[in-house]
């Protein structure tokens, strides 16, 4: 059984006093049908045919009816208007309500991924910032670590009677000269090396 509308007993009204129009008639059509050439098939709300034109009653009430389309097109006396069932404009409303839900939960939804990308983004700076931390840690105790071999090795290089004998040439960085009192031997050992000796 095809589905369809119900509507609400119309109200006929004259087309030159407006006022109400007992025995008058009105028919209806699909409110696309602007021409107004194709009546609809109506039943009552019992399903039972129902003539199209719908004529009114001595207190000019049509009677209620059933059409195959939510909104229609009355025409009669000169005059046109259109009719809604109260059950499409029910199902719009929950239609309408049940869209906004859906928005409400999809904002809702989007807005606690958003938060949980940004703590995500949050903890992983964090992560970062401690992991850079702990490697500058690590360099800072390397240099320490350079300089501390550096002043040994300048150390050792005094020779082991504690004496001055090989210094650092001031003027020049990284080259040695033999202080005063001090003596180069060649090494028997090892041809090309010398052991400084002296104060």
């Amino acid at each position: 059984m095809p589905t369809t509308y119900p509507f609400e007993a119309p109200l006929f009204v004259d087309a030159v006093t407006f006022t109400r129009a007992p025995n008058a008639q009105i028919t209806i059509y699909d409110e696309a049908d602007t021409a107004g050439t194709t009546p609809l098939v109506l039943t009552d709300p019992n399903g039972l045919s129902l003539a199209n034109p719908l004529t009114s009653s001595p207190d000019a009430f049509g009677p209620n009816f059933r059409a195959p389309t939510p909104r229609v097109k009355w025409s009669g006396g000169g005059l046109t208007g259109f009719l809604s069932s109260p059950t499409a404009v029910l199902d719009e409303a929950k239609a309408a309500k049940a869209a906004a839900e859906t928005a409400q939960a999809s904002a809702a939804d989007a807005a606690s991924m958003a938060a949980a990308a940004a703590s995500a983004q949050l903890e992983s700076a964090v992560s970062s910032a401690a992991a850079s931390s702990a490697s500058a840690t690590s360099a800072r105790a390397a240099a320490l670590a350079a300089q501390a071999a550096a002043e040994a090795a300048a150390q050792a290089a005094a020779g082991a009677t504690g004496g001055a004998a090989v210094r650092e040439d001031p003027a020049h960085p990284g080259f040695y000269f033999v202080a005063t009192g001090g003596q180069l031997t060649a090494d028997p050992n090892n041809p090309g090396f010398f052991t400084v000796t002296g104060a």
